[in-house]
């Protein structure tokens, strides 16, 4: 990975960090390959929990002069198998010793843009232009972006195991890479304390947790808020972004019944999601995210402004997909204003995440998917 979950990354950092503390609590021996921004910790091993974590130098603006730092540490593992829950230029580094090696490489698909064969130059375009990077810089990283695209797809090509996380990424791994794949479970663990139905229903407490990256959309919750304001419901925006221009815009106007706490640490956001009583979701798409499973083994519904993957919030009735605020405000009316209807869905997703997205639950999954091959 590039990260270790210890030090900054996002929800594969911490969905690989779950599985691979599961993996050798079970008795695998497990290490775990990242970088670190901390100078003291380049070229070391930690011994985290049940992992053995080999630290690295980070790489620069352009990964692949030093891509093959990673195979230092492999050499030394000489691992069964090599675990990659990213799109990157280093795939091709694992790819190509997972080939000449009696190794298998299993490779998890994080996102929805992940199933394509341009992923790095999609990425982007979506986010740059001439005009806000100027004509050097932007053939400059055009180029970067083809290159990165070049690396992570020669590495596909020896990909042993293959998982995603919706039909969606299913459908176009075949279609973009001619790639089978099993299904992988997302999952947390289980919160020792929650608190009740009726606790949760008397906060009217509507929580966002994200980064505030255009593809989140944090625009639309603080307009949400806005439309709340003059109601007795707090609203609650965990995350941040490295670009401060555009989180002060973001937050000019802020309305006074919404709260913005910055980017957290893994563990003190949870508290947050303790007491929420729903969830917000406003990105544009999500390949299952990890705040879904967080809401709902605490028993917090979610809504979502069209990030269903695979349907799965509709079909189980785990909280709502609306198209607009408006709808978003209706639901959330009536969810607070009726505890029947609210005590009755806080305590469905709660048992279908319980029952669903253990970890348990999720490295059975992993184990039982690649013994079938």
């Amino acid at each position: 990975m590039p990260w270790h979950i210890s030090e900054r990354g996002g929800g594969a950092e911490v969905q690989a960090n779950f599985l691979a503390q599961e993996l050798g609590r079970r008795g695998y021996d497990v290490s775990y390959i990242c970088q670190t921004t901390t100078k003291a910790k380049i070229d070391t091993v930690h011994q985290v929990n049940n992992i053995k974590v080999y630290f690295l130098k980070p790489s620069g603006r352009f990964p692949w002069l030093d891509q093959n730092k990673y195979l230092v540490p492999i050499k030394t593992i000489k691992p069964d198998y090599i675990l990659q829950r990213l799109s990157s230029n280093v795939t091709y580094v694992l790819g190509k010793y997972s080939s000449k090696n009696a190794c298998k490489f299993i490779w998890f698909c994080t996102d929805d843009s992940s199933p394509f064969k341009n992923f790095h130059l999609r990425k982007f375009t979506n986010f740059y232009s001439v005009k806000n990077l100027g004509v050097f810089k932007y053939y400059l990283f055009l180029c970067r972006a083809r290159i990165m695209d070049f690396y992570r797809n020669s590495g596909m090509t020896n990909v042993d195991f293959c998982f995603s996380q919706n039909d969606f990424q299913k459908e176009k791994l075949k279609a973009h890479f001619n790639l089978e794949s099993y299904r992988m479970i997302s999952a947390h663990p289980k919160p020792n304390d929650s608190l009740s139905s009726q606790e949760k229903f008397n906060k009217k407490t509507i929580l966002w947790c994200a980064n505030l990256g255009e593809h989140k959309r944090p625009e639309l919750f603080v307009q949400l808020a806005e439309a709340l304001e003059d109601r007795w419901m707090e609203c609650i925006m965990v995350g941040g972004h490295a670009d401060r221009a555009r989180v002060n815009t973001l937050f000019k106007n802020k309305p006074k019944n919404l709260k913005t706490t910055g980017q957290l640490e893994f563990e003190e956001s949870l508290l947050h999601f303790d007491s929420a009583t729903i969830l917000v979701n406003t990105s544009i798409s999500e390949g299952f995210s990890n705040t879904y499973i967080q809401a709902w083994l605490r028993g917090v519904p979610v809504i979502v402004f069209g990030a269903d993957p695979s349907m799965v919030i509709e079909k189980e009735s785990l909280g709502y997909n609306v198209k607009n605020i408006d709808e978003a405000i209706r639901k959330i009316d009536y969810l607070f204003s009726n505890f029947t209807a609210y005590s009755e869905m806080s305590t469905h997703v709660k048992t279908y995440a319980d029952n669903n997205h253990s970890i348990k639950i999720m490295t059975d999954n992993f184990i039982n998917s690649i013994n079938k091959k």
